[in-house]
C-alpha cells in the first residue's frame, strides 16, 4: 500500500471525526430544505481549497508548512502559525470534551468524564509520539472498521425511514451562502495536515478529490438519516440527532443489539486518530518555531496535552463545550482559507522569480 493512499485514509478519518457530532446540527440550522445543496456547496469549496493547497505545496518539494512560512520570514511564520496552534489546542480540547460526553452516554454512564477524557488523551498522545508513520499505519485498520460500521448503520436504518419527512424538500434557495455559519463548515475540513507530512512525499490532487466525493456521500448520510426518521421539525430540537437516529434501530440479531454501540466504537477510533494528527502538527510547529535546539517536539506535545486536559476538565457541560467548539471551528475556517492561499501565492511568485532569473 502506497504512502499517499494511507494519507488519503487519514484525510477521510480526520474529516469524519468532526462530522459525526456537529456537522448535521449546523446543516439543519442553515436551511429547512434542500440540505443536500448545502453539503454539495461546502464540498465544492472544500475540493477547490484542497487542490489549491496541494498545488501550493508542489512549489516547495520536501518542505512542510512550517518550512515554507520560515522561508517567508520568521515573523510571518509566528504571526500565522502560532495563532493556528492556539486554535488547534482549542479545537482538540473542545472536541475531546464533546466526544467524551458522547462515549459516556453510550458506554459508561457511571464513569466520571475526566477518566474517559484522560484515557482518550493518553492514547492519542501515545500515537502522536510515535509520529505520522504510526498514524498512517493505524489508519488502515481504523478506516475499514469505520466504513463497515457506517455502511451497516445506514442500511439497517432503512426500516425506520419515512420519505414523507423530506417530501417537501424542493426549495432551491441559496440564501445559506450569505450566512456566516456556512463558512463554519470549512472548519470541519481535514486537509491542512497534508502540509505537515509533505516532506519526502509527492501529493497529487486526484486521490483527495475522490476521497472528498466519498466524504460528501458519508456526510449526506449523516445529515439525511435523522431527517428520514424524525423530520426537520424534530431534529432541530435534538441534542444529538444522529445519535438518536442510530439508537432508534434495534439489531436483535447482531452481537451489538443497539446501533449506538457501533457508533461509539467508531467514535473512539476517529477521535484518537484525529487528535493524534492535530497534536503532531502542533508539536512540529512549536519545535521548529520556538527553541528548536532546546525543546523537543515531544516536550511541546506533553505541555499541550496538559493544558488541554486542564481546560477540558473545567468545562462544566457539553453545551458549553459545543459552543466553544463552534467558535474554534469558525477560526479554523479562517486558517483553511489563509494558509492555502498564502502558500500558493508565495510559491507562484517565488517560482516565477526563479524562472525569470534562470532565463536572464
Amino acid at each position: 500500500m502506497t504512502k499517499q493512499l494511507q494519507i488519503v485514509m487519514v484525510f477521510i478519518i480526520v474529516y469524519l471525526s468532526f462530522g459525526y457530532l456537529l456537522y448535521p446540527d449546523l446543516i439543519y440550522t442553515l436551511t429547512d430544505t434542500t440540505h443536500w445543496l448545502v453539503v454539495l456547496c461546502q464540498s465544492l469549496l472544500h475540493v477547490a481549497l484542497v487542490c489549491l493547497y496541494i498545488q501550493g505545496l508542489k512549489y516547495f518539494p520536501n518542505s512542510t508548512v512550517t518550512d515554507i512560512y520560515l522561508k517567508m520570514g520568521k515573523w510571518a511564520a509566528i504571526v500565522v502559525l502560532l495563532p493556528f496552534v492556539v486554535n488547534l489546542i482549542g479545537l482538540m480540547t473542545f472536541s475531546l470534551r464533546m466526544h467524551t460526553e458522547a462515549i459516556r452516554a453510550i458506554f459508561l454512564p457511571r464513569t466520571p468524564y475526566w477518566a474517559i477524557l484522560l484515557l482518550l488523551m493518553s492514547i492519542a498522545f501515545y500515537v502522536a509520539l510515535k509520529g505520522f508513520s504510526a498514524i498512517l499505519r493505524s489508519a488502515i485498520f481504523i478506516l475499514f472498521i469505520i466504513l463497515f460500521i457506517s455502511l451497516m448503520n445506514t442500511l439497517s436504518s432503512f426500516i425506520n425511514y419515512d420519505v414523507y419527512n423530506i417530501a417537501q424538500d424542493k426549495d432551491f434557495s441559496l440564501a445559506f451562502l450569505s450566512d456566516k455559519r456556512f463558512l463554519y463548515l470549512l472548519g470541519f475540513s481535514s486537509f491542512l495536515f497534508l502540509g505537515f507530512i509533505s516532506r519526502n512525499t509527492t501529493l497529487t490532487s486526484k486521490p483527495f478529490i475522490i476521497a472528498s466525493i466519498a466524504t460528501t456521500i458519508i456526510s449526506l448520510s449523516f445529515v439525511y438519516a435523522p431527517l428520514f426518521i424524525f423530520g426537520q421539525e424534530t431534529v432541530v430540537t435534538m441534542t444529538n440527532p444522529l445519535l438518536e437516529a442510530r439508537d432508534s434501530v434495534n439489531l436483535g440479531w447482531f452481537v451489538f443489539n443497539r446501533q449506538t454501540m457501533l457508533f461509539g466504537i467508531a467514535l473512539i477510533g476517529l477521535v484518537i486518530i484525529a487528535n493524534a494528527v492535530m497534536l503532531s502538527m502542533m508539536g512540529q510547529i512549536l519545535h521548529n518555531l520556538l527553541l528548536k535546539q532546546r525543546i523537543k517536539a515531544s516536550y511541546w506535545m506533553t505541555i499541550i496535552m496538559t493544558i488541554s486536559f486542564i481546560i477540558a476538565f473545567w468545562i462544566p457541560n457539553q453545551a458549553l463545550a459545543k459552543k466553544y467548539f463552534m467558535w474554534s471551528t469558525g477560526a479554523q475556517a479562517t486558517f483553511m482559507i489563509i494558509i492555502p492561499f498564502t502558500i500558493f501565492i508565495y510559491g507562484f511568485f517565488t517560482r516565477k522569480g526563479v524562472v525569470k532569473n534562470a532565463k536572464s
